[in-house]
């Protein structure tokens, strides 16, 4: 499987409450996470805020998760505030 940039990307910026993303796009299965800082995320539809029991994101390492059409991403602070970049990719 090659997974392609979509050239959608989207910016998160998360402080000590919980940002949400807008919702994946149809035709996109992964997606590519950065973060700024340490954060962590919850990937859901609807949408769960995400909280400091949510799935851990280290900062500056890209991450890859499959997703459906409709997912909203939610990050929150580890503990200084960042911007999480969600790049849509496609087969």
């Amino acid at each position: 499987m090659s997974l392609k940039l979509s050239g959608v990307v989207k910016k998160v910026d998360y402080t000590g409450t919980a940002a949400n993303s807008s919702a994946i796009s149809a035709h996109v299965r992964f997606v590519r996470l950065y973060a700024t800082t340490d954060c962590f995320i919850t990937i859901s539809n609807p949408a769960v805020t995400a909280t400091s029991a949510a799935t851990p994101i280290a900062a500056k390492d890209y991450e890859v998760f499959k997703v459906t059409e409709g997912n909203i991403i939610s990050a929150i602070r580890a503990s200084s505030d960042g911007s999480l970049y969600i790049s849509e990719l496609t087969e």
